[in-house]
Order: structure tokens, then sequence, then C-alpha cells
């Protein structure tokens, strides 16, 4: 028995263009609307206003498990007097009940797909009705996301008595993909009429294909042959509009138009071709997301969506994990983007309950299922119908896959997790795997632990979810945003690695917006995007771009004859090079050109018609057929040698007085301390620059305060030479400090003594959470003036360009601070991402900053030279790109309040504790007792208290000046994410900050409530430290200079480099100068 016999199919009605005597067929019902929370019973009768508020719509509300109201009037055009009238919702999440004028029209189910009432017999032309829905969120039957109500638009449209109810188009090609069969399939409701077709190419030329006679409710299909069709690909996204016009008695009563594309999709083997040709997807997954909207977005944002991922080199996106806005598709149509449609399933045996068998909600999967396919069957962009999202396959989930079939057999189907799926269970087309190692067999029809494999017959494997943007490694990314930069190691070994694999059809990354929205004033959410909630562009962005690149330059250019051979592969799908424009330009001189003549996969070489010396940089641009730019390189002609600096110049004077070494230079001067051996000052034309140092800086082991055991200072040839044995607690350095003449310092130092292990590889939770083994950061560091606030620098990349608003750009110049100010907790910044100075959604509602821009934390890796200024002196870093350096700002010691200072006041059962320096000055003091108090009385406009995040902590309430401030502060480990080893304690986290407070005594107190925090095991309180904030908190700048880093935490299936390991005798070198 057919599903159709079943359980029927939709309707849809196509929105009419005309409508006969209408001037205004259509209006939007979008704007402000009546809300009520708590409506009671008879919601929806004119009396029962209960307490409303006002509301725009579409918006994404918060609200209880309980039905809830939207209300507003509707006004009927006197001209739509004999017409049928309808409402149109896009979007109601999750359960609606209409009511007009208290009389119920219908429910619906799910709140992603298109569906509709009609309310002719409830209204009159002219007049003014009440327009009530009910809606109830239903986030755990068969998707997390079923909730937030009146998320998309709502319309209000005219119709003629007899009206076009379908308009649907497939297309099939003939003739070695050279003509094409065009498919229309039409209905007509309401009575009889002819239906005249047509077809109006991408150039306004317009073809009569015929006319068809309509009876009421008879299903149409009409076959037309169309010669020489121009094809729709995502490189090629020629669309073509279909057009239906309804007649009756010679009268033309309506109008609807289709824009239509012809393709084709078909499998071969475990390969997918599109138009004949083999499809690679360089894919992403998108939300619906807007910082002050939720999941309602506007039209105007879906389409800066699309613009954005076109730009980005994108040419698929996944739904996750739902069905867009209709204008979405559109947009992906006009684009040219493939879309993967997601039904709304996610999760289920997790965050919804096991459905799946359960023939209750059999409607709540097939209905919702149905009305994506039947609102977006046309769409060319739409190449894959997704079944589900993360969950357990079920019976339930099986009738939508029939009914694919049925209905849309031309389109893939997936669904994930395919690998719970039985035996004799019907499989989809594609094989989808999520979290896939970048460095996988991808072709592989795995789970995505890769605990077990299937040999079933080769099928296409998608990569639906990979390669995750940085959003869980929260200790690194807290740290160094450059953890941001650094991912665009992955995506280029990733997609070179899906491109050379055959069945692997393609992937998409997690994920394309960050999920962040304003809740409690601040942003909250997952920053997994390659744009920001803002679509501001994020490092990411770029690399993505790059790393999917359809041009491809890996050798170096060369000479030829008079002319310049640069060796380009072709990575587009369905573009010959040929069809490509190319801008060069080198050194004063451009030009345009073509491609050279090159068809998917293969190479050719690029002739530009200019001269060269060693030394130039040609750049070049290359431009689509439709305009965009989808690459741009700038090559080094000749080569480029980068050499360490040396000590070259007559060697400095050396003096001393009882506790200092004094070397001086040309316009320096470094005041060295004999109790412990470091610089404790250093001038430039008597402005001091150095601070301290240098120091051993290891990210990943706390270490403890340094002490000087030897020191060795002597003049020699050329340089003073100083000579430091010392130790941080039980691990042993030794550094050799040589000055020249002209301030230039080579510093190399030496482990002499690791008793510890470098950090093992770790993957308690498989492959999504792990720590791929040894730290993030090796080097040195010195301490440098807080006057010197602007960061310049010039170093190598991934990538040979790089736009002015990225952090990994290979020249720039940043100041500490953003000369526009900080971020607010919910508007819109005025400037690039990378001039943030705050993050919520990092660092949580008690975010203070304090680390300068995003762009003067990120590390600068591999640099030739970075040097921290001002107007009259500088510090620099000189390295053959082998180096890398993070500024990272210190407080003021004076500001940092002990746990042990005898100004806090402690009352109850209050024991200290040591922890070997991992807390602030290596001590802590705790409490258990609820009642028990801490204290501290302070001059200023706000204190930070950090704590430890702990599984036996408990909550603490917080007054100051006597007034609750916060009641359970959770001191557990439910605000941060999961560690690798399963179970962690994690020092020095800011608990709760008060701040803007007028300048003057204030009072904190700390008090233990007893209660154990979130699945925690005790209730104990930590006093760490306390920041007192007055204007003047901040003190210098830790010049770190890397000799390797990594980012062991990264996970999620990402690359990280070779772990960095340290042991007994490793040794390191870097070169630093006062200028």
């Amino acid at each position: 028995m057919e599903i159709r016999e079943l359980f029927g199919r939709p309707t849809l009605n196509p929105l009419p263009a005309i409508v006969e005597d209408l001037d205004l067929p259509k209006v939007s019902l979008n704007g402000r609307w009546k809300l009520n929370l708590n409506p009671g019973e008879g919601f929806w009768k004119a009396d029962c206003d209960g307490s409303l508020s006002d509301v725009d719509v579409p918006c994404q509300i918060e609200a209880d498990k309980e039905e809830y109201a939207y209300a507003r009037m509707l006004f009927i055009p006197e001209e739509w007097k004999g017409k049928r009238i309808f409402l149109r919702f896009d979007g109601v999440n999750c359960l609606a009940r209409v009511f007009v004028d208290g009389v119920f029209v219908r429910s619906h189910y799910g709140g992603f797909v298109s569906w509709e009432c009609e309310i002719t017999d409830l209204v009159k032309a002219g007049g003014g009705h009440r327009l009530t829905v009910g809606v109830t969120d239903k986030p755990g039957e068969v998707s997390s996301f079923h909730k937030g109500g009146m998320i998309r638009d709502v319309l209000l449209y005219a119709l003629p008595h007899t009206y076009l109810s379908r308009l649907h188009a497939k297309t099939v090609f003939t003739n070695g993909y050279t003509d094409a069969e065009l498919t229309v399939e039409t209905q007509v409701t309401g009575g009889c009429g002819e239906i005249e077709l047509s077809l109006t190419s991408p150039d306004g030329r317009t073809l009569t294909l015929g006319t068809v006679s309509a009876r009421d409710g008879c299903d149409l299909k009409s076959c037309f042959v169309i010669e020489k069709p121009k094809k729709w690909d995502s490189e090629h996204p020629y669309l073509y509009t279909l057009t239906a016009v309804l007649t009756q008695e010679g009268r033309k009563t309506e109008r609807a138009d289709r824009k239509i594309g012809f393709r084709q999709i078909e499998i071969k083997g475990n390969r997918v071709f599109l138009n004949g040709d083999v499809l690679k997807l360089r894919g992403i997954n998108h939300h619906d997301i807007y910082p002050l909207t939720g999941r309602a977005i506007s039209h105007e944002l879906a389409e800066e969506d699309v613009r954005l991922l076109k730009e980005a080199n994108i040419n698929f996106v996944r739904t996750s994990h739902y069905p867009p806005r209709p204008d979405f598709l559109d947009f992906c149509d006009r684009y040219g983007i493939y879309v993967e449609d997601e039904t709304a399933v996610a999760f289920l045996g997790y965050a919804s309950m096991l459905t799946q068998d359960d023939p209750a909600y059999l409607d709540c999967y097939l209905e919702q299922f149905k009305e994506m396919i039947e609102r977006d069957r046309s769409h060319p962009s739409v190449i894959v119908w997704s079944l589900a999202n993360e969950s357990y396959w079920g019976e339930n989930i099986g009738h939508c896959l029939r009914y694919a079939r049925q209905e849309d057999p031309e389109r893939l189907t997936v669904f994930s997790y395919p690998a719970t799926q039985q035996e004799e269970d019907e499989a989809t087309d594609l094989w989808s795997v999520h979290y896939g190692n970048w460095d996988s067999r991808l072709d592989d029809m795995t789970e995505c632990f890769r605990r077990s494999f299937y040999d079933v017959p080769p099928m296409p494997v998608i990569h639906d979810e990979c390669t995750h943007i940085p959003c869980y490694d929260w200790k690194a990314l807290r740290r160094d945003p450059a953890l941001r930069d650094f991912w665009g190691e992955t995506i280029g070994r990733f997609w070179r690695r899906i491109w050379e694999t055959e069945g692997a059809l393609g992937c998409a990354v997690w994920a394309g917006i960050d999920d962040v929205f304003i809740k409690n004033g601040v942003l909250q959410g997952r920053t997994w995007g390659i744009v920001d909630g803002w679509r501001r562009k994020k490092p990411e962005y770029w690399h993505i771009r790059k790393g999917y690149s359809p041009i491809v330059i890996d050798e170096e250019p060369r000479a030829c004859g008079r002319g310049i051979a640069v060796s380009v592969y072709n990575r587009f799908n369905h573009t010959n090079l040929m069809e490509i424009r190319v801008d060069w330009e080198l050194k004063g001189r451009s030009g345009s050109l073509s491609g050279p003549e090159a068809a998917s996969g293969t190479k050719a070489v690029l002739e530009i018609p200019a001269s060269y010396c060693p030394g130039e940089t040609l750049k070049l641009q290359f431009t689509d057929p439709f305009g965009f730019c989808v690459d741009e390189r700038a090559l080094l002609l000749g080569g480029e040698k980068t050499e360490l600096p040396r000590l070259i110049s007559a060697a400095p004077k050396l003096r001393e007085t009882y506790d200092r070494y004094i070397v001086e230079g040309k316009e320096f001067r470094l005041v060295i301390s004999k109790d412990d051996g470091l610089i404790v000052r250093g001038y430039f034309r008597e402005v001091p620059v150095i601070t301290g140092g240098p120091y051993l800086h290891m990210t990943g082991l706390d270490l403890e305060p340094w002490e000087l055991e030897s020191m060795e200072i002597q003049e020699l040839p050329g340089c003073v030479q100083v000579g430091l044995q010392g130790g941080y607690g039980p691990v042993g350095v030794h550094f050799t400090i040589r000055i020249d003449g002209e301030g230039l310092m080579e510093v190399t130092y030496t482990v002499t003594d690791m008793p510890y292990p470098s950090p093992r590889k770790l993957a308690v939770t498989s492959s999504i959470i792990s720590h791929q083994g040894g730290y993030d950061e090796v080097g040195i560091e010195f301490h440098v003036s807080d006057q010197l606030d602007t960061l310049s620098w010039k170093k190598k990349g991934l990538w040979d360009v790089y736009p002015e608003w990225h952090i990994g750009r290979l020249e720039g110049e940043t100041t500490k601070y953003n000369p526009g100010g900080s971020n607010l907790p919910a508007a819109q910044p005025e400037w690039e991402w990378k001039q943030d100075e705050l993050d919520w959604a990092e660092f949580g509602e008690y975010e203070i900053g304090r680390r300068g821009t995003r762009d003067f934390a990120s590390m600068k890796s591999y640099i030739e030279r970075a040097s921290l200024k001002n107007e009259i002196v500088s510090f620099t870093a000189l390295s053959d790109h082998h180096d890398s350096v993070r500024m990272e700002l210190m407080v003021d010691p004076a500001h940092l309040i002990s746990d042990r200072d005898p100004d806090l006041v402690y009352q109850g059962s209050w024991f200290h504790k040591d922890n070997r320096h991992h807390s602030f000055g290596g001590t802590e003091t705790w409490a258990l007792q609820a009642g028990d108090s801490c204290s501290y009385t302070f001059c200023g406009t706000g204190i930070v208290w950090y704590s430890a995040l702990d599984r036996i902590c408990g909550t603490a309430d917080v007054y100051v000046d006597d007034v609750l401030m916060k009641t359970d502060i959770d001191l557990g480990c439910s605000r941060i994410e999961k560690d690798p080893r399963g179970y962690r304690k994690y020092s020095r986290f800011p608990v709760y900050a008060a701040q803007d407070l007028p300048m003057g005594s204030h009072t904190i107190r700390i008090v233990a409530t007893g209660r154990p925090g979130e699945k925690c095991f005790n209730s104990y309180v930590i006093i760490d430290a306390f920041l007192v904030l007055d204007g003047s908190e901040m003190g210098d700048t830790r010049f770190i200079i890397d000799s390797e880093f990594n980012y062991p935490e990264l996970s999620w299936a990402d690359y990280t480099k070779p772990p960095v390991r340290v042991e007994s005798g490793y040794t390191g070198k870097v070169y630093v100068k006062m200028e």
C-alpha cells in the first residue's frame, strides 16, 4: 500500500503573484502582536485578554511548559470581497492552535515548516477580526529545537474561488545532458479551469509550454521537451521562471510563479554525479540564529547568510537541525549552494525522548517531513533529504524514508546515526559520518568513534558534521584567541583528503554562525561559527575560504620565455578554468586574461605576460563566470630567505653596585639583580621598557617561583654574557644571556632537570574530547612596561594573502585596547570581531575583560619580527619564522589580595590549604559549613572573587555592602566543558565580579550555603584571591616568546601538531632587543 494512501500528501498553495481584481493579494502579518505567557482557560475568547504584553513577530521567546497565546487584529481589505482567504504560517514552534473570533480553525505540530488554513467563512471583507494563536513548546518529543513560539513569517493572502493549489517541477536530462524533459505538476481546487504554462529563461526569453485542462482536486503531470537549457549547478546557478496562469471562461483569474533549475542527481557506485559531473561538497552547518531574536531570523539575514557562505567558497549547507526559512532556499537557488534539507528530528535518546518506534508519535515525525518535502521539492538547490540528526533509527523514521522514496525518488536521503539501524532496515542513499578524524579513511562506512565498520555495498559517504570550529577547548580560547587561527591547519588538510578520496562525497563543517543569544542581559551560547552572531567574520571564515578554494597553486612559479608560468590545479566541480577571469598585478604592471583550458581535477599552466626580478610579488585574483572572486594569491617570486640576527657590534660596558649589575651600550641600559639574576629594569633612551625576565614559560605546568642557585657574568669579545642556574621548584633551568653593544640579546634556556613527564595523550570520551599530549606552549617571557601599548609584527602564515580584519594577517599593528571602547553585552559592535575586548559567551556572566583586544591577545605565530611599542620605544623579538609571540596583560600585584591577607575576615570553620602553586599564591582557604563567611573591605569601583571549581564544591551567596547580590553561586564544574581526563579541579577561576560601583569604600561578603553545586558531591567554598578594581589595577605585559606551541585539547577530530614534550636537556634560543 502506498504511503500516500495511508497518510495523504499535504497541500501548500503556491503563493499568488497576481489575483484578478486585486491590487494587493498578500498582506504580511509580521510586526506587533500581543502575547500572554499565562493565558488561562478560554484565552481565545474576546473577553479573555488576561495579562497581555507587546511582542514583535517573528521572534523566539522563552516560555514555560504550558500553552501561551499570541493575539492581534486582522483587517480584511474591502477589495477581497468574494475571494478565498488564507493564513500562511512559515514557522510556529511547536504545537499551534488557531482561532478567529474565538472559533477554532485548526491545529498544527512542527515548528519549522510552512502550513496554512482557510478562514474564508470566518471573516468579512472590510471587517476587523481577532486572530489568536495558542502555542505549546514540545522540546522533549522528537526534537529539542521544538520551542520558541512564532519564529517565522505570518502571511494573509487571497485567492479566487477556483485557485491553483499545486505547482512543482522536475527535470531529467536527455541526449547526453544536452536536452531536458520538464515535468510540471499542478492542481486546481474549487472548480475547473485551464492552466497556461510558460517558461522564462535566465536571459528573459519566454517559451510557451502549453495549456492543460484541470478539474477540481486532480493531480496533473505535464511533460515538455526543452532543448539545450542552461544547466543549474552551484557554479552556474541559472534559474528559469515557471509561470502558471489559471483561466476561467477566458478570464485570467490567477498567476503563480516558481523559480526552477535544470539539474539531475545520480548515484553510480560510491560516487554522486550532478548533471553528469562528479560531485564534491564543500559544506557547512547552518542554524537560524540572531542574538536579539533567537531562532527567528529576517529575510535580510537569510540572504546575508547565504551571501557570506558563497563568498567563503562554500557550495553546500546542511540546515541543522530543522528545515530553513523558505526564502533561505530561494537564496541558495540564486547564489548556487547545494542543500541538505533536514527535518526537525534530533538527539533522540538524550535531548529528546525515545519516540522513534512509538506509533503514538508517528504523525509528529511524518507530517512535518511531508510538509518539508511539499514546500521545498522544486528547489534545485535541495539535493538531500535528511531524516534526523544524531538519533536512534526507528519505524517512524522508516516511514519518512519510504515516503521520500515514493514522492521524490530523484533526491538523495541521509540519516545520522546510520550505525543504529538493523541489517534488515532499509538504508538511505548516503552514509553519514559525524566527527570523523581529519586523518581517518574518509570513505569508510563507520560511526563517529570508529568502533564499528559496515560491509554493506559501498555507498557515498558524507561527513555532514565535522572539523568543529573551536568552542569546547575553553581554557585555550580564554588564553589565546589564535586557537581560531590555528584551526585553519585542519580544514586545508581535511578538504584536500575529501577531494582526493573516491567515495567521500563531501563534508559540512560545524558550524556557520555562533549559536548565541541574549539572556539575562548578556550574550550566551556556543561560539562555534565562522561568523559571530552579529555576522562579523571570524578567523575561521578566511580559513574556510582558502581551504575550500577551487584554485590550487602548490608549485613555485617559474620563468617562461618573457613571462611567468604558474601551474594551476582545478578543484571546481562543473567549471573549466578557461571560464575564469584572472587579474594579475606585478610591480606597477597589471592585466586580465582568461584561465587556461583545464577540466575539473586537472592541472594547466597559466602564463602571465610579464618578466620579474627575484623578490617581487605576483598578485593574482580569480573570478568565476558569475562575478564571485573565488581566490587571491600573492606569490613571492624567487623565494625568500630569513636569517636569525647575530651579535656583531662591540661589547657593552659592564659595571656593578652592591646589589646590581648594570650593562650599558648604545642608548640602552640593563639592570640585573644579584639576588635572582634576572633583569629588573631595561631602559632605552632612559625610558623604561623591560620590568622583568627572562622567565621560563610553560603552559600546561604551573611553575613555582624562580630561585637562583648560581650566577656568572663576564665580559667577552663582542658581548657581555650572563649565566644563571636555578629552578622553579624541582624544575631546573639554565639561562645564558649574551648582550651586544647595540642591545641585541641572545637568550638561551635549557631545562636541566625536568622531574615531571609531559602530559600524556588522553581520550576519555573517545575522539570528541581529548588531549593529544604535550604542553600548549614552551618558551620564555619578559615583563614589559605597561606604557608600551601597540603591537606590530611581520610573520609567516598558512596562506599568502590575509584580509586586514584577520588576527593571523602576515603584517599588522594593533593597540592594546580598542580606541572605540569596549563592546556592550547586548548590542551589535560597530567594529570588526578582532577589536572586541569583552566576550561573555566565553567568559560568562562575570566577564571583566582586561586582556586587551582579541587582536592584541592572540598569538602571532612564526614571526620574523614582533614589537610591543609606544611612540618612543619598543621591545622586539626577532626570529627566522620559528618562534611565536603572545601578549598577556598582568594585574598590578598590589590590587591582587591573597586569601591569607590579614584584612580578610573569616567567620566559621575555615581552614587553609596549599596546592603547589595552582592558585595565585599557591594557597587557598576553604569552608564547608552553612553560614561560614569571608568579608573584605576595599576601596574601589569593583571587585572580583577568584575561587576554584571542583566536584566537591558547593554554592555561596554574595553580598556587597550588605545587599544580597547573587544567591547560590555554583563552584562546581557545571559552567565549564568536559575534560579529557574525566575529572579535574580548575584554579584561578573568576566566579563573581561586582563592577561599576561608586568609587569609595565597599565590603564584599561571601557566605557558604552548605548546599552542593550541580552534580557535586560536597559543599566546599574556596577563597583563592580578590582583585580590587579602581581603574589602576592593570600592570605590565607578559611578552611571551614561544619556541614551540600546540593546542592539544582542540579535540573533536581536528588537527593538532605533534606533542610538545619537555624533558631534561630541552633547550631553546630567542633574540630580543630594546629599540
